[in-house]
């Protein structure tokens, strides 16, 4: 099981727990007396210091985050380098050759440029990149409970066990 899922099952246990005190609370308010609610004046202190400190958490974590992240872009390559011939090249071209005093003479040359020779050669494309990098990190998580949807949970739980907790301190209570 990864983290936020067990991180989901102990805040709904938690959760239910307080909704259960808080309720067991209301009855013996709802069918007690203020002399009644005296042995539960702790209780209740604990479970408003509970939801206060449930409002005011954190989830903090680190989540290793451990994919590869596709590529896809054009690569612009505009630059002089020199290549290498990687094995003989036959040439066979046409040649005016100029002979002084006899004329001009129409020729073929036919040459092999040797395995090896570097030429100079000039690169103007678009090269396409596809493919993936790994990426692997962790990732730092801080998120309070308050900006989640437990949020407002919480502070309605708040608001209901509040009149209980202002009867057992002897504050009065607005209807």
């Amino acid at each position: 099981m990864d983290r936020s899922y067990k991180f989901m099952i102990m805040t709904s246990f938690i959760l239910n727990i307080v909704l259960i005190i808080g309720l067991i609370i209301l009855a013996v308010a709802l069918f007690g007396y203020k002399t009644g609610l005296a042995p539960l004046k702790p209780t209740i202190a604990k479970l408003t210091d509970t939801i206060d400190g449930l409002n005011n958490a954190t989830i903090r974590a680190s989540v290793p985050l451990n994919e590869r992240l596709p590529i896809s872009l054009q690569v612009p390559v505009s630059q002089n380098t020199n290549v290498r011939v990687t094995q003989a090249v036959p040439l066979s071209v046409p040649a005016d050759i100029t002979l002084p005093g006899v004329g001009y003479l129409k020729a073929s040359v036919a040459l092999n440029l040797p395995e090896g020779l570097e030429l100079p050669v000039y690169l103007s494309m678009t090269i396409p990149l596809e493919s993936s990098v790994p990426v692997s990190l962790t990732v730092p998580v801080n998120i309070p409970l308050s900006e989640t949807e437990l949020g407002p949970q919480f502070r309605s739980l708040g608001e209901l066990v509040q009149p209980l907790a202002d009867l057992v301190n002897g504050k009065p209570t607005e209807e």
